[in-house]
């Protein structure tokens, strides 16, 4: 009886443990942080979804063809979170989109944000993020425009309006003209 009770009284630490590392908004051991690679996203534990999404998506070829050229002098800087449903959906469409535009990855600087929405070294600040992922789009040090979340059409064709500077507003922007 001893030994059961032992038992369950270490179960329970080890459970209120984990849990608190989830209560106090600290990263989980499956959790990154910080700038981070799309080769890390496609190792265990995160190559299950990663490698799913990027099967799973087809990419629209005409508008992803258009991007190329449209992203000359463009950076994209990605905030996402590897806790985020949203961020294992999209982020592996959005790097699909990149490679199927023939699109340089040295373009792109990715961020793994916490559940609180921030980095060890305080990398997010300034950016504005209340939804992950953001993918914002600057060139010259200005942003042009962000995806937030998730696309309003497809991420190639929300890429498309962005870079072509049309009227676009994300999925997030309130419903306040201007």
């Amino acid at each position: 009886m001893r030994d059961v009770v032992r038992f369950c009284v270490v179960v329970g630490l080890l459970l209120a443990g984990v849990g608190g590392a989830w209560a106090f908004g600290g990263p989980s051991e499956e959790e990154l942080v910080g700038v981070i690679t799309p080769q890390e996203l496609q190792v265990a534990p995160y190559q299950a979804w990663y490698s799913r999404q990027t099967a799973d998506y087809d990419v629209d070829k005409i508008t992803a063809g258009d991007l190329q050229a449209l992203m000359t002098g463009v950076e994209v800087t990605i905030v996402m979170g590897t806790w985020c449903h949203d961020s294992q959906r999209q982020v592996p469409r959005f790097y699909k989109v990149l490679q199927t535009a023939g699109i340089s990855l040295n373009r792109v600087r990715m961020l793994a944000v916490d559940q609180d929405f921030t980095t060890p070294d305080k990398a997010e600040k300034g950016l504005g993020i209340t939804n992950t992922p953001t993918f914002i789009f600057s060139q010259d040090g200005v942003e042009i425009n962000r995806i937030v979340e998730s696309p309003v059409e497809s991420l190639e064709k929300d890429m498309r309006a962005i870079l072509t500077r049309a009227s676009y507003r994300h999925s997030k922007m309130d419903d306040v003209e201007d």
